[in-house]
C-alpha cells in the first residue's frame, strides 16, 4: 500500500538503486560504496535517536520510489540545547515525480520532534517544496566565498579548460609560477608582520569540542560537539574525499590563547574547500591569514568556502569573490529565535552541520 514508513538498513540495495535513476544520468553505474555509505551516514551517526529516523515512500506495490535522509545534530540557542536535524538526499523515482512524493516525504521529516530542519545543498527544485511547506531560504549561508592563492596557474588551468591548446599552457606556467610568487610576496606583505606573533599547529578533537563555546560567544546559535561525534564527523568527511588530505590547524595569539581554527580539503594544485572557519572576536583577519598562508605552503591553487558571515568584511579586503552556485541553504523551525538568528547571521554553522 502506498505509504511512508522509517528508512531501514535491508532497505539500502533499493534506495541505492532509487539512486541511481534520480540521479544519475547517461547510463553511468551507481557509484561503489555507495550502500557503505547510506549504512555508515544514517545508522551509525552517534546522535541517531529512535525518533529521528530517515524516511521512504512505497508505491502500491511496496517498492521504495522515495526517500529522504535525517541526520540528528545538536546545536545551542543562547545556551539552551535543541534537537537538530539535516534533511538530505530529498528523491523520487522519475515515475514518481508527478506525484505528491516529495512533498509528502519532506512534509513527514518537518512533523518530526526537532527544533530546527535545515538543509544545505537544496536545489530548485527542492527549495520550491520546502518554502511550500513553511520552511525559508537562508540566504547567508546559501553563498559562497572564492579566493584565488595563486592567480596566474587558476587562469592557465581556466584557460586550458576553456580550449586553449596545453602546449601554450603549459609553455606560460613558469611565467605563472613566478608571477603567482610575487603576488603572494605583494598580497601578504601588508599582514606578514603581525601574521609572524601569531602561531599555527594542529587542531586536536577535545580543544575544538572544549572551546568552541568560547570562540562562539558573539553568536546566539551554535553546534554543540563532544568527542565521540566529531570524530564520526570528520571521519565521514575524510571517507567521502578520499584523494584530499582533511586539514586540521589551531591558531594562537602571541600570549598563546586560542584566537580560531580551520579544517580544510588541501588539494595541492587544485582547489581546496574549507569546511570550518572560526575565529574569536576581533581575531578574523588573523585567522583568515594564517589560512591563506597554510593554503599557500600546502600548493592550493584556488580556495573556496561557504560564506562566514562574520567574516565578510576581512574576506573582501583580502580580495575574495562571493557567488551561489545552485545550491541553497534552507531552514524550518516553530520557534522565531531560531530562524531570526539563521536569517540575520547571527550563527555560527559549519558544513559539518550541512547534508554533504
Amino acid at each position: 500500500m502506498t505509504g511512508i514508513r522509517a528508512f531501514q538498513r535491508e532497505d539500502i540495495p533499493q534506495v541505492v538503486e532509487l539512486f541511481g535513476t534520480a540521479f544519475i544520468e547517461g547510463g553511468k553505474s551507481v557509484p561503489s560504496g555507495l550502500d557503505t555509505y547510506f549504512e555508515r551516514v544514517f545508522f551509525e551517526n552517534p546522535l541517531n535517536e529512535a525518533d529521528l529516523p530517515s524516511f521512504v515512500y512505497l508505491d502500491g506495490s511496496g517498492s521504495i520510489v522515495g526517500f529522504v535522509g535525517v541526520q540528528p545534530r545538536r546545536l545551542l540557542l543562547r545556551g539552551h540545547r535543541l534537537r537538530a536535524a539535516v534533511a538530505t538526499k530529498l528523491m523520487v523515482a522519475p515515475a514518481a515525480r508527478g506525484s505528491v512524493a516529495a512533498a509528502r516525504l519532506l512534509s513527514r521529516a518537518f512533523a518530526g520532534p526537532q527544533d530546527v530542519l535545515l538543509s544545505d545543498l537544496s536545489n530548485d527544485a527542492g527549495r520550491r517544496i520546502w518554502e511550500g511547506l513553511g520552511g525559508v531560504t537562508v540566504l547567508p549561508f546559501s553563498l559562497q566565498w572564492q579566493r584565488p592563492i595563486r592567480p596566474a596557474r587558476h587562469t592557465l588551468s581556466w584557460l586550458h579548460a576553456h580550449g586553449v591548446p596545453g602546449v601554450i599552457t603549459g609553455g606560460l606556467r613558469p611565467l605563472g609560477s613566478i608571477a603567482d610568487a610575487v603576488a603572494a610576496r605583494l598580497g601578504t606583505g601588508r599582514s606578514r608582520d603581525a601574521l609572524a606573533a601569531y602561531s599555527t599547529d594542529d587542531l586536536p578533537l577535545d580543544v575544538l569540542a572544549t572551546q568552541l563555546g568560547a570562540l562562539c560567544a558573539d553568536r546566539a546559535l551554535r553546534p554543540e560537539y563532544d568527542e565521540r561525534s566529531l570524530r564520526w564527523l570528520l571521519t565521514v568527511a575524510q571517507r567521502n574525499e578520499p584523494d584530499r588530505v582533511l586539514r586540521r590547524r589551531l591558531v594562537r595569539d602571541p600570549r598563546g590563547e586560542i584566537v580560531g581554527w580551520f579544517i580544510y580539503y588541501l588539494g595541492p594544485g587544485a582547489e581546496s574547500e574549507v569546511i570550518h572557519l572560526l575565529a574569536r572576536r576581533g581575531a578574523a583577519e588573523a585567522v583568515f591569514d594564517a589560512l591563506l598562508a597554510d593554503a599557500w605552503s600546502g600548493g592550493t591553487v584556488m580556495l573556496s568556502g561557504r560564506l562566514e558571515p562574520k567574516m565578510v568584511k576581512e574576506m573582501s579586503a583580502r580580495h575574495c569573490y562571493f557567488r551561489h552556485i545552485g545550491h541553497w541553504a534552507l531552514a524550518h523551525s516553530k520557534q522565531p529565535d531560531v530562524l531570526h538568528a539563521l536569517l540575520n547571521g547571527n550563527a555560527f554553522l559549519s558544513r559539518l552541520e550541512g547534508e554533504w
